[in-house]
This record gives structure tokens, sequence and C-alpha cells, in this order.
């Protein structure tokens, strides 16, 4: 499913301004989440396209971050991301 202004279409600039708003995002992974797949979505990583059942793409690798297609990557330039993981 394509969702966070991925795909076809253009950018909706609309949804980048309204994710600037936010003051501060808190990011948290669970390290043993077996109900999220992958757990590493959590911070917005995402399967490798590919080799998506054997590569997850670290956050900053991702289409969402790297052409900061919702704001993503505006929002850790200007320090709104905290990341938080705990076991469990």
């Amino acid at each position: 499913a394509k969702w966070n202004n991925e795909g076809i279409g253009g950018v909706n600039e609309t949804l980048k301004e309204n994710w600037a708003k936010t003051d501060k995002f808190v990011w948290v992974l669970a390290k043993q989440d077996g109900m999220v797949w992958p757990k590493e979505g959590e911070q917005w990583g995402a399967p490798d396209p590919e080799d998506p059942f054997n590569k997850i793409l670290p956050r900053e690798e991702t289409p969402w971050f790297k052409e900061d297609l919702f704001g993503l990557r505006t929002a850790e330039d200007a320090g709104k991301n905290m990341y938080e993981s705990f076991d469990g």
C-alpha cells in the first residue's frame, strides 16, 4: 500500500505543512517486538524493496526520509524527532 506521499501523483504539500506544525515526535522501539514487522518500522525503518524479507532499511535510507516525502527529514533536521527503545 502507498502512504505518506509515496508513489505517482506528486507530493501533497498540505501533509508536509501539517507534519511540520508538530513540535516534537517520540518514536519508541520495542527491541523484542513480535507484533510489528519489521520492528524497525516503529522508528521509520522499512523492508528493502530489493530484498524485503532479508534486509531492513534504516530510517535514513528509506524514500520517506531521503526524499522528505512528508516532512520526516525536515523534522529530523529541526531536532523534533526523539528516539527511545526498551527491551520487550
